[in-house]
């Protein structure tokens, strides 16, 4: 069974945390504030990361669909690992929506939405045919491409066009809008999404370094997000980057004019993240049912991208309702699948190993 390296891993969790959350100034609800939103951010996603990490290691060989029928049972443990591969699917079909969104208001404005879905769907199918180990190699090339793009863009714009009297006063209302961006905010979007590394750490060459390279990396996307929240309420001010469909691609569109074209580089680079991520929900997808179902991995392959690419289209009528329910009902799926459901995961595996325990 071929593996992943650390690097490669790494690399993959700063993409995939980075993903469509670089697009939007996460926290905006806080106003000035949404950076600090972020900040307190990290040491909640270290938290829920060691959560992820200690059901990781009840069998460190073992994806969280064999590990929940090894806590739950056959039954009750099909039924929670059903939920966590339909949750993957489902954020897949919504990040999908956003990338062919993101594509045909920016650089292919002239192509229809279903033929650009079908072509992604069959792009998705190609890249994850050949398993993780695709997936890590194509990620790093493309994550190191979309810095090189995004980095030297994002310096311009915090260095020329910046006002960073926008993020004063700090505090003026106090933590209450801070926390309300926080919970159910970043705790369900990005944080809670980074339950489908349970279904990667089996797939990485050295296990005992995974607590150290995830947590780092977390760490680095986080602070990747800290400046672009800064660099867009900074450039843009807090009205129009709170009422901005793609606040970050705009401030290159303000700034940048025709010469710079800062805002291709900028709507270039992170569809080229954005893409990575989704491959990896999709490839957590179809592990997980191939594992639950016992099907070939490569038969299902051919099917679930389908679904979600023809999902993509029908989830929503249009980009407003898209978001509208992002933002909404979708948050606290979020949570309850990514932060609720593993924390009574771990609640009933160390109950059980009490009992047992005891009856010795």
């Amino acid at each position: 069974m071929k593996k992943i390296s650390n690097s490669q891993f790494f690399i993959i969790v700063v993409n995939f945390l980075l993903g469509s959350a670089i697009l939007f100034p996460l926290g905006i609800g806080a106003k000035q504030n949404a950076y600090l939103v972020m900040a307190i951010g990290i040491p909640l996603a270290i938290i829920v990361a060691i959560i992820y990490i200690k059901i990781s290691s009840i069998d460190p060989n073992k994806s969280l669909i064999e590990i929940d029928e090894q806590i739950f049972g056959r039954y009750l443990g099909g039924l929670i690992s059903f939920i966590y591969c339909s949750f993957f699917l489902y954020i897949s079909i919504r990040n999908l929506r956003d990338f062919t969104g993101e594509l045909t208001h920016f650089l292919v404005t002239q192509t229809d939405i279903k033929s650009l879905t079908l072509l992604i769907v069959i792009m998705i199918i190609y890249c994850i045919h050949y398993n993780i180990e695709m997936i890590g190699r194509v990620t790093t090339f493309t994550l190191v491409l979309a810095l090189l793009l995004l980095i030297p863009s994002t310096l311009y714009l915090l260095f020329f066009s910046a006002d960073l009297t926008t993020l004063q006063p700090v505090l003026a209302e106090g933590l209450t809008p801070i926390w309300k961006e926080i919970y159910p905010g970043i705790l369900a979007f990005p944080i809670a999404e980074l339950i489908v590394f349970t279904m990667v750490f089996p797939r990485v060459n050295d296990y005992k370094k995974n607590k150290q390279y995830f947590i780092t990396a977390i760490i680095f996307a986080f602070l990747i997000l800290i400046i672009n929240t800064i660099t867009i309420v900074s450039v843009l001010g807090i009205e129009l980057a709170e009422n901005t469909t793609y606040p970050l691609i705009r401030s290159g569109q303000i700034i940048g004019g025709n010469l710079l074209k800062l805002d291709f580089f900028i709507s270039l680079s992170t569809t080229l993240i954005l893409f990575e991520k989704i491959k990896l929900l999709m490839y957590g997808a179809i592990k997980g049912f191939s594992n639950l179902f016992n099907l070939s991995y490569k038969r299902l392959l051919m099917i679930l991208p389908i679904i979600a690419g023809y999902l993509s289209i029908i989830i929503a009528p249009g980009r407003m309702q898209h978001l509208e329910f992002g933002l909404g009902p979708s948050l606290w799926i979020n949570i309850a699948v990514g932060v609720y459901l593993p924390i009574i995961s771990l609640v009933v595996y160390y109950i059980k190993k009490l009992f047992i325990k005891d009856e010795e």
